[in-house]
């Protein structure tokens, strides 16, 4: 009987162990990275104590935050102050860090490099460890022109290469001073604000994309041959059940095809070809397109999200046209604006080109394919009724002289719409130029009362020139 019990309490024992060493081995293996550089971790503070924090340039080698010695304190100095708060975010002894200095801490601490001859050489020497430094695909130029174009909405603005995945401007409005005096004297009063400055829009905000989404349903009509399809006669509006689903203002259109449905951003047209489709259409067209998938990107970020579930036939009207459940962030739908730039192929987004000390590049980010969204054919299908919608469509107010600019509107209710109509989000998405296309942009507006043909479509068509004349 006790030799049972013995052996009872081993069997239990060995399991718990066992169960010790995996929880300690997974730990180990999926979970180090967050745990080392997580806020929380005290040791961190302290070994940063003895570091000089890396620098981080813009890609033309613009300084954007470096540490600065004063008195022997190490300072962290960002000398664009709010222009980079939601890219680089801020690292401060009192309240951790955000965004790149968060996400790369390690690469800015040298950190990881338990055994390096910089780490030996500052044990036995006493002298600051230096980290390392980004590089990243930023350009310091269009940021500063997307933000002055932002300066007085509240929302974002994401530029990116279709072809690369490279981040060329992340705008978010309201931002904050990132530097340390100032994040001490007013966090009560950022934390507890209601226009969230701390929330990074472009990568973290979740909005109803509008009529932007009228480019998936596209994808999903032509993938279900539906591309021929007709309504007979666009009266302005078409009733669902008990729902009435209207053109802006009302507009008739009449006998309505694709091209002129998706140039006008006929509701109509499109609610009714959402009606006709079966819920697993849109949903597999939506998730061809990363909606609600993780899209590994080193920074944060929201999922899109798009509904599941089954709907009825109101549902799926609404959802064909952008409204109802779907949710997305302004970085996904300039990822959807590259994708189909770039021939259907969708890229992984990047922020960091370079990671280096001294002379000595220690990490290239290298452009990577995420997805094939859609066919070649279907992307350029989709290509040229976006630039008709900026030749004689809603896209209007995105034409640049000389270049050919692809683009679709979208003008997205929201929560607050139901007790003021004015509140609507304005969206554009769009591309240039057409034949070669080097920047893809997303603009949303939140609240902001008017069309995103009105005001969001110019904010991209200058962000869009200056990345020409940039580049000259």
């Amino acid at each position: 009987m006790n030799n049972k019990k013995i052996i009872h309490m081993l069997i239990l024992m060995s399991s718990m162990f066992m169960t010790l060493i995996i929880y300690l081995t997974v730990t180990d293996l999926y979970y180090r990275d967050e745990y080392t550089s997580s806020n929380y971790n005290t040791r961190n503070a302290a070994r940063e104590t003895n570091t000089v924090r890396g620098t981080v340039f813009d890609r033309n080698n613009t300084v954007i935050a470096e540490s600065v010695e004063n008195d022997g304190v190490m300072k962290r100095v960002y000398p664009y102050k709010n222009l980079y708060s939601h890219v680089i975010g801020y690292s401060s002894s009192i309240y951790g860090k955000s965004l790149l200095e968060s996400s790369y801490n390690n690469e800015l601490t040298a950190n990881s490099d338990f055994i390096s001859v910089a780490n030996i050489k500052s044990l036995l020497s006493g002298e600051k460890k230096h980290g390392k430094n980004l590089t990243l695909t930023i350009d310091h130029e269009l940021q500063q022109k997307a933000d002055s174009l932002m300066s007085k909405y509240t929302g974002s603005v994401i530029a990116m290469n279709p072809q690369t995945g490279e981040i060329l401007a992340m705008v978010s409005k309201p931002d904050f001073n990132p530097d340390e005096e100032y994040l001490s004297r007013n966090w009560s009063k950022l934390a507890d604000s209601e226009s969230s400055p701390f929330l990074t829009r472009a990568t973290m905000g979740l909005y109803p994309p509008g009529s932007t989404f009228k480019v998936l349903t596209t994808a999903a009509m032509l993938e279900n041959n539906m591309q021929d399809k007709i309504v007979a006669d666009d009266k302005g509006y078409i009733t669902v059940g008990d729902k009435d689903i209207a053109n802006a203002g009302k507009v008739y259109y009449g006998n309505t095809d694709l091209l002129l449905g998706f140039k006008k951003s006929s509701n109509v047209y499109f609610a009714d070809a959402a009606i006709e489709m079966q819920d697993e259409i849109l949903k597999n067209t939506a998730e061809n397109f990363m909606f609600n998938k993780k899209i590994n990107f080193k920074f944060p970020y929201s999922k899109s999200k798009f509904n599941t579930g089954k709907m009825s036939k109101g549902e799926r009207a609404m959802t064909g046209i952008g409204q109802g459940k779907t949710l997305a962030t302004p970085l996904h739908l300039a990822m959807i604006a590259s994708a189909i730039a770039n021939d259907g192929t969708m890229m992984k987004p990047y922020i960091v080109s370079e990671i280096w000390s001294g002379s000595y590049s220690s990490q290239r980010t290298k452009p990577s394919v995420m997805k094939q969204c859609i066919s070649q054919p279907y992307a350029q299908k989709i290509k040229d009724l976006m630039s008709e919608s900026v030749k004689s469509g809603t896209s209007s107010a995105a034409q640049i002289y000389g270049i050919q600019v692809c683009g679709k509107t979208g003008t997205a209710e929201n929560e607050k719409t139901t007790d003021d109509p004015n509140k609507t989000h304005a969206v554009f998405i769009g591309f240039a130029p057409y034949d070669n296309p080097q920047i893809a942009v997303s603009v949303v507006l939140e609240y902001a009362g008017s069309s995103g043909g009105t005001i969001a479509a110019p904010i991209a068509r200058e962000i869009m020139k200056n990345f020409f004349e940039i580049n000259k």
